[in-house]
C-alpha cells in the first residue's frame, strides 16, 4: 500500500524478515503506518530526507543501516537506528548549503579510529544525535509518569558539551585541523516528547553554544523538532 510512496524506507524494510525476530524493526509495519498517522507522517519525513541521496551515498547509508534492523536496546528501542537515518540530514545540510561532492566516509581501518561522518571539498561534518535522558527513555519505557520543564537541565548541556568536543576530535584525527571546515550537525531530541517548549529552548542551546565554544568548530547547526511535532498527523 505504501511501498509506491516509502520507496527507499521500503528498500531498508526488504533487509530484514520482521517476523524471524522479536527484535526486528517494521514487525506489522504497514498496518502500523495505516493505524498510527504520527508514524506515516514520520516516515514520510525519513523517506524525503533519504531521497536527497545520490545513489553512491543511498548505497552507503543503506549498508550501514542494515545491522542495525536488528538491534532493539532495552529501553531505548531501535534508537541506534533512527541516529543513523539521521546522518542523511546532515548531508542534505550540506548539498542545499552548495558544498560540492558531499559524500560518507567509511569507518577507519584503523583499530578504535573514528572518523567523522561526512565530508565535502573542503569541509568535514559530525553529525550527533541528543536523545532522551536515561532517566526518561526508563519512564518511557515502563509507562510511568512524567513532567517537562521549559528549561534544559544541566545533563543536557553535559551531553551537549560532550558531543561537541568529541566531533572536533574526530575531525582533527581525521585530516590534522589543518585543512578543513569543520561542522558539526546535531539532532535534538527532548525529554519533552512532544517537544512543547522546543522555541524556548532554542535561546538557551544558542546562549551556551555562544559562552562556551569550542575552539576550531567553526559551524554547529542545530535540527530540533517544531512543538508537538510528534502529535502532528
Amino acid at each position: 500500500m505504501y511501498r509506491r510512496e516509502l520507496p527507499r524506507v521500503f528498500e531498508l524494510h526488504d533487509l530484514v524478515m520482521p517476523s524471524s525476530s522479536p527484535d526486528a524493526y517494521f514487525r506489522n509495519f504497514e498496518q502500523s503506518l495505516s493505524e498510527i498517522r504520527q508514524k506515516l507522517k514520520q516516515f514520510r519525513d525519513i523517506e524525503a530526507d533519504l531521497r536527497g541521496l545520490d545513489a553512491e551515498a543511498w548505497a552507503f547509508l543503506k549498508s550501514e543501516i542494515a545491522p542495525l534492523l536488528k538491534v532493539r536496546h532495552p529501553t531505548r528501542g531501535w534508537q541506534f537506528l533512527f541516529d543513523k537515518l539521521n546522518q542523511a540530514k546532515a548531508y542534505n545540510y550540506l548539498k542545499g548549503a552548495g558544498y560540492p561532492n558531499v559524500r560518507f566516509i567509511p569507518p577507519s581501518a584503523v583499530p578504535g579510529q573514528q572518523t567523522p561522518d561526512l565530508e565535502a571539498d573542503g569541509v568535514l561534518c559530525e553529525v550527533k544525535t541528543i536523545n532522551a535522558s536515561d532517566a526518561e527513555a526508563k519512564r518511557r519505557h515502563s509507562g510511568g509518569v512524567g513532567s517537562v520543564t521549559d528549561q534544559l537541565d544541566e545533563g543536557f548541556f553535559r551531553k551537549l558539551s560532550s558531543d561537541l568536543k568529541k566531533a572536533k576530535a574526530q575531525m582533527v584525527s581525521y585530516d590534522g585541523g589543518v585543512s578543513s571546515k569543520h561542522i558539526v550537525y546535531i539532532i535534538a531530541n527532548f525529554d519533552d516528547s512532544l517537544h512543547e517548549y522546543a522555541d524556548r529552548y532554542q535561546p538557551q542551546i544558542d546562549s551556551y553554544v555562544a559562552a562556551d565554544p569550542v575552539p576550531g568548530l567553526q559551524l554547529v547547526v542545530f535540527d530540533v523538532k517544531p512543538p508537538f511535532y510528534t502529535a502532528m498527523a
